[in-house]
């Protein structure tokens, strides 16, 4: 009488192991693809979200408005400052330091925020703001904000219309380093600026220069422009003469 044909304990047992040597195989290839296609993603998003931020840079800036002489008038004593006025200077958030910015600009985005907009302002002249805020989201994080608030209004008059920058759009995360420089007519280069200052000749820069750096998990990246402006003021002492 023929035996029936079948497998071994033997036979099954190196099957098995077989089977988890080609799967453990298969499993680790197919995560290192997984992996290093999520760190392509994660490397291009902040490629964009840096390159979206630096252009809404520029755009504002190259549509900056600057009221010229003689409409123009340097502030007095007790004076209120130039509503447009350009500002730049640098300030502490938390233990770190970054630049601030503030300017008046034709790129005015309408962003709802639960309150309507003053009926006499204007549809596109806005006070541009760019600041650096603690992220709600980490403990030891920082975010880059847009503040955008229609002209007119008067903070003299009416105090509570000084805009609140904690309410102002997150424009980039994870920022590690926000800075900017004041470039005159003569290439000097300031961190800081005030058009309504002695000490800058009334003048508003001919350019300015970005510096951004965005934390990655491979360490930071670091992105870089210059904008010409197209509108600037010149310094008193040029008008004079």
């Amino acid at each position: 009488m023929r035996k029936s044909a079948g497998f071994t304990l033997l036979e099954i047992l190196i099957a098995i192991v077989i089977f988890a040597v080609l799967a453990t195989i298969v499993y680790s290839t197919f995560n290192a693809v997984i992996s290093k296609t999520n760190a392509i993603k994660a490397e291009t998003s902040i490629d964009e979200m840096a390159a979206a931020c630096l252009t809404r840079i520029c755009r504002d800036l190259r549509a900056a408005y600057v009221e010229q002489y003689p409409l123009y008038k340097p502030p007095g004593s007790g004076e209120s400052p130039d509503p447009y006025r350009f500002a730049a200077d640098v300030d502490y958030v938390g233990t770190e330091q970054f630049s601030e910015l503030r300017f008046a600009s034709t790129e005015h985005l309408p962003v709802s925020t639960g309150r309507p907009e003053n009926e006499f302002a204007s549809a596109e002249l806005a006070q541009i703001r760019y600041h650096v805020d603690k992220s709600s989201a980490s403990k030891s994080g920082y975010v880059l904000k847009r503040g955008d608030t229609p002209f007119p209004y008067d903070i003299s008059a009416n105090p509570a219309a000084e805009p609140d920058p904690e309410t102002d759009p997150v424009l980039c995360t994870g920022i590690d380093a926000f800075n900017l420089t004041c470039i005159d007519a003569d290439g000097n280069a300031s961190e800081s600026w005030d058009s309504d200052a002695q000490m800058f000749d009334y003048a508003t820069p001919r350019a300015v220069r970005v510096e951004l750096k965005i934390k990655t998990r491979k360490g930071a990246r670091f992105f870089s422009t210059r904008i010409s402006l197209p509108t600037y003021r010149e310094p008193l002492k040029d008008v004079k003469q």
